[in-house]
């Protein structure tokens, strides 16, 4: 998401943009309107914490499985941002080239890709949540008490989210910036609404996972009713869709399941990681703590206030560097990366500030008819200290992968750092659980804040010798620039 700021050009040579005034102003224009919607996006996750606020007969732990839940909804959501993304790049390459027929041929085939493989890999989900014994894609012990049916709702909402992936990405690609906001709003809010209509319209207590998931099924689902509509009925969309000149080619296919797989990969990575993890937390603690899976998704929830913000700040530093990459003097860009951290670093310190002296406050507010034990009270504490190190280490680590792709314009940096995130988080977490006596809350903690520790060192590293090797070539570069100045000024 961007919004417009005062630009200039340097010529007229295909140069891209600069910022044009101060870089904080710039940032803070960016910001703002990502912080909203990042800020607003966050909050319905407590949502569903607020709502449902009663454990049931058969599941004690609702918190748990709500944190759960939520997780496989996140890796449903990354898998359809790879399926529908590989089309919208390929659309918006055509559609700025102002290849009409091009464009239509790659709307068309999207759709139909997007769709068909959605369903096909829903399909592989079911299979694989109903296998006995077999706890990979949804833990046996949660496919009772409406985990099975929450589970299969996710698996009707994914289909429809691939479909507003590839609309919303279209839309985005002709620059209706504004059309866009309002839809992920439109989402958010009508999923929210409906939540909240459940608890005022059921009896106190009633209202349960399935009914949120309902909620966010119909959101989905409004959504496509509006794609739908602009894709086949509106005549004044320059993409609709055009069976009728649907050409279709194996090579363009090829190019299609090429992409969609390295975006699926990529995007899915992390949040199939953190699944893995939470898995493994019910196996490893269930049968000694059976809330801790509920209590860090709480703790998570409430450092995530601040953490959206700072994230909005990052997105704000990508566009920047991004527009100033082409230009071969890296001593503005750094300029911005070295005021984006600054603002981050009063952000985290403000969030430890807020989680220290309000966090069990928040804890309650999101929780309000819940009473919580001693043991856990401490326990959302412990898990909390180690969740606010992210303010710092997750945050500075994805601003150094930015900045690097940026320049790159390539997201291995960020895959790999990724995996081995995930990979540590399942390793240290094992090996604290298998090895060492200390504090089960505290194990969870440590394997958040140690994976995350140990990538920030690996990306620093990697970030200090790509801005070496960047100061080397703007360094050569001037010694071109002098050389041909001089040339010029002889002849």
């Amino acid at each position: 998401m961007s919004t417009n700021v005062k630009q200039k050009n340097l010529n007229t040579n295909n140069s891209q943009p600069q910022f044009q005034g101060s870089i904080w102003k710039n940032l803070i224009v960016i910001s703002i309107p990502v912080a909203i919607y990042l800020i607003f996006k966050h909050f319905t996750s407590a949502v569903d914490y607020f709502i449902v606020g009663n454990p049931t007969k058969i599941n004690k732990n609702i918190d748990s499985v709500i944190t759960l839940m939520k997780q496989i909804g996140k890796v449903f959501q990354a898998i359809a941002m790879g399926l529908g993304g590989a089309g919208v790049i390929l659309v918006a390459q055509e559609y700025k080239k102002n290849n009409k027929e091009k464009t239509q041929e790659y709307v068309t085939l999207a759709f139909l890709f997007s769709i068909i493989l959605s369903l096909l890999l829903s399909i592989v989900f079911y299979i694989g949540a109903i296998i006995p014994n077999f706890d990979l894609f949804l833990p046996v012990s949660y496919r009772t008490d409406g985990g099975s049916l929450c589970y299969n709702i996710q698996l009707i909402s994914f289909i429809f989210m691939t479909i507003n992936v590839v609309f919303i990405g279209i839309e985005r690609a002709k620059n209706k910036t504004c059309f866009v906001f309002f839809l992920n709003i439109l989402n958010i809010s009508t999923r929210v609404l409906l939540a909240f209509g459940y608890k005022w319209f059921r009896e106190k207590g009633n209202v349960s996972i399935v009914d949120l998931q309902f909620a966010t099924l119909f959101s989905d689902l409004l959504i496509t009713f509006i794609a739908f509509y602009f894709m086949f009925f509106n005549k004044k969309n320059d993409t609709r869709l055009d069976f009728k000149k649907f050409k279709f080619s194996s090579k363009v296919l090829k190019k299609f399941s090429k992409l969609s797989g390295g975006l699926v990969v990529g995007k899915a990575t992390y949040e199939v990681g953190k699944a893995v993890v939470n898995i493994l937390t019910t196996k490893f603690y269930e049968p000694y703590e059976p809330s801790l899976l509920g209590i860090a998704g709480l703790a998570a929830l409430v450092n995530g206030i601040v953490y959206s913000l700072s994230q909005s700040f990052e997105d704000g530093q990508s566009v920047m560097v991004s527009q100033e990459s082409s230009n071969q003097d890296s001593r503005k860009t750094l300029k911005i990366f070295k005021n984006v951290f600054v603002i981050t670093t009063i952000l985290g310190t403000v969030g430890i500030l807020v989680n220290q002296f309000y966090g069990e406050k928040l804890l309650r507010f999101f929780k309000p008819t819940k009473d919580f034990s001693s043991e856990e009270i401490q326990g959302f504490k412990t898990i909390l200290f180690y969740e606010q190190l992210s303010l710092f280490t997750s945050v500075w680590a994805s601003m150094m992968m930015g900045y690097i792709i940026s320049y790159n314009k390539s997201a291995k940096v960020s895959f790999w750092m990724n995996l081995l995130r995930v990979s540590l988080r399942i390793s240290l977490l094992s090996l604290l659980f298998l090895a060492t006596d200390i504090n089960h809350y505290s194990q969870f903690g440590w394997s958040t804040a140690g994976s995350n520790i140990i990538v920030l060192i690996v990306v620093t590293v990697i970030f200090v010798k790509f801005i070496k090797k960047s100061h080397n070539e703007s360094a050569q570069q001037k010694i071109i620039k002098k050389d041909l100045k001089k040339k010029v000024f002889l002849v």
